[in-house]
């Protein structure tokens, strides 16, 4: 995945899973209300759906607010270690790589019918 962070964008992963639906006021507020954070100020905040197939980074940039999203169509990703307590806890670029990129695959009975098709 790519991001438009700089070297001084700070990264906070959002503890609870969220209802992926949700869009950038619905984020924003969250970010507000539960981490008390200003999110105007250019770091990015990570945010998992419950099944952990659907990620969102909501970052301010210069005249507005970017959301990237990206949904898994088979597997899920991995949840980073929750070190510290609060609704937020900092997250490094790497370890956000590491997430996207390193993705846990579940077989299932979906899963084998989507790859019986792609292969016919």
């Amino acid at each position: 995945m790519i991001f438009n962070f700089t070297d001084h964008t700070c990264l906070y992963f959002f503890r609870e899973p969220v209802d992926i639906r949700k869009g950038i006021h619905s984020l924003y507020h969250l970010v507000q209300t539960s981490g008390n954070m200003d999110a105007l100020n250019g770091d990015g905040y990570v945010f998992i759906g419950r099944t952990r197939k659907s990620i969102k980074v909501l970052r301010w940039q210069k005249e507005g607010f970017v959301l990237y999203n990206k949904k898994l169509e088979l597997g899920c990703y991995t949840l980073p270690q929750q070190l510290s307590e609060g609704a937020f806890f900092e997250l490094e670029r790497d370890i956000l790589d590491q997430m996207v990129n390193a993705i846990k695959h579940k077989s299932s009975s979906n899963e084998l019918r989507l790859k019986a098709q792609l292969t016919l």
